[in-house]
């Protein structure tokens, strides 16, 4: 029988099946018990990452539990914290399922790479009547994974200079300038389409904008006609905005929030 392997009966076999049990939970459990979800899913977030890569880097018995306990909780935050930087920096849109995923084959490869080494501990009876000391350490570590559950789930602020608004703008000057400068909280993809006397002239698109960052371009036109610029955020079709240039005294500006 599979449950009778032994590489299943150590402490990162057992660490394998709750990150898998994690996915399970995410997956199949309505948001309507999301309390059941987040206990179930928690420890994927929160300590099995850490515990998987402190099992495989360092030797059986070079920490005392309690150290590997507060170990696996730093390890793990550092893993949540980074997998998220890097699906920001890859333009991917911060949702459960990626992050999921590197937290789950973060989980499963450390254990693997753990239980080649020799460091997996097979699973012992636990003792049901743990010291003072113990209990204490415990209910140290259920506070500070509560709070950190309690952060990891409070929404950041958006970057100082940022108000989630994208504007489209432009220019009356020969040749006309068009542009967009985005002021949202991550890197947003838009298209600009341009059109001059009442006919599209330039279609461009789709572009990524970094947060704070600007796009412009230079449109030609002949004597002073109206000219019309229309913005979209990819995929967000009720983020579309129209400006449109009537009046070549002054720059035109329009604010919207996709």
């Amino acid at each position: 029988m599979v449950s009778d392997s032994p590489r299943l009966r150590t402490d990162l076999g057992l660490a394998c099946a709750l990150a898998l049990a994690g996915v399970l939970a995410a997956a199949a459990l309505p948001d309507a018990i999301g309390l059941v979800r987040i206990l179930i899913a928690g420890p994927l977030v929160l300590v099995l990452p850490g515990y998987a890569l402190a099992r495989a880097a360092l030797q059986p018995g070079e920490l005392r539990s309690p150290e590997l306990g507060a170990l696996s909780v730093a390890l793990s935050v550092v893993v949540t914290i980074f997998s998220a930087l890097v699906l920001d920096a890859l333009g991917v849109r911060l949702t459960l399922w990626p992050w999921i995923a590197i937290l789950v084959a973060v989980t499963l490869g450390a254990a693997a790479v753990g239980v080649r080494r020799g460091h997996a501990r097979a699973l012992r009876r636990p003792n049901l009547a743990p010291r003072v000391g113990e209990v204490a350490i415990l209910a140290a570590a259920l506070v500070l994974i509560g709070a950190a559950a309690a952060i990891g789930f409070t929404p950041l602020s958006a970057p100082k200079g940022t108000d989630t608004t994208t504007a489209l703008w432009i220019d009356p000057v020969h040749p006309v300038q068009v542009g967009v400068t985005s002021d949202q909280t991550r890197a947003t993809s838009y298209t600009v389409t341009v059109a001059v006397a009442g006919r599209t002239v330039r279609r461009y698109g789709p572009f990524t904008l970094a947060p704070g960052a600007s796009w412009t371009r230079l449109i030609p036109v002949a004597g002073k006609p109206q000219v019309v610029a229309r913005l979209s955020v990819v995929g967000d079709a009720a983020a579309a905005r129209r400006v449109s240039l009537g009046c070549w005294c002054t720059s035109v500006r329009s604010t919207a929030k996709p």
